[in-house]
């Protein structure tokens, strides 16, 4: 019984520290007297944290969105953003050095969106031939963004970790990247979990 309730105490504690003012130190706490826990907890109602709901802001991150950034050798980057309802996305990258030669890339996984956070997790590279898993295990390949703004035809956000930003423009659904492969495959590249 005391075991439960030292989980149960220690459980409160740890979900209400998500809340706790950060102005004020946290004295040491005796978890099994709660009247200490509690007057030590002071736990806010949060202030409104956007005027976008998360389902909102799901909805108009949907569909193709371009973006375009110039590289520190002269070339240019390219991309094309394509977020389906189902939770995945495909990129698909085209890389312009200073010489003028063209590669692309393509890269495929899931999406999302909490708050005013947007969220990717990375799942693998697209070839001719299929799907090449990345490794799960690799952290780099979950990022999380903070949206700066959106609206029906810009959308910037800001990388949490290392604070690049992007800015990108909303697309035709017809609209794509020209694709340098060199192949002759003429099937669309696709992915499914």
């Amino acid at each position: 019984m005391k075991k439960q309730l030292g989980f149960l105490l220690l459980s409160t504690l740890l979900a209400a520290c998500s809340q706790l003012k950060t102005s004020k130190p946290i004295a040491p706490v005796n978890l099994l007297d709660t009247a200490q826990v509690e007057e030590n907890l002071q736990i806010e109602e949060p202030d409104e944290v956007q005027t976008l709901a998360s389902s909102a802001t799901r909805e108009m991150l949907l569909g193709k969105w371009y973006g375009i950034r110039k590289l520190k050798d002269g070339g240019q980057k390219e991309w094309l953003t394509e977020r389906s309802a189902d939770g995945t996305y495909r990129v698909d990258f085209r890389f312009v050095s200073a010489d003028g030669s063209a590669r692309s890339q393509s890269e495929v996984g899931f999406w999302g969106v909490s708050g005013d956070i947007y969220f990717r997790i990375f799942r693998g590279w697209v070839t001719v031939e299929g799907m090449k898993p990345a490794d799960p295990t690799v952290a780099e390949h979950y990022d999380a963004y903070k949206i700066d703004g959106l609206d029906g035809e810009y959308f910037s956000y800001v990388h949490k970790v290392r604070g690049q930003q992007y800015t990108v423009k909303k697309m035709p659904n017809d609209f794509r990247l020209p694709v340098t492969v060199n192949s002759q495959e003429v099937e669309p590249l696709t992915f499914s979990y």
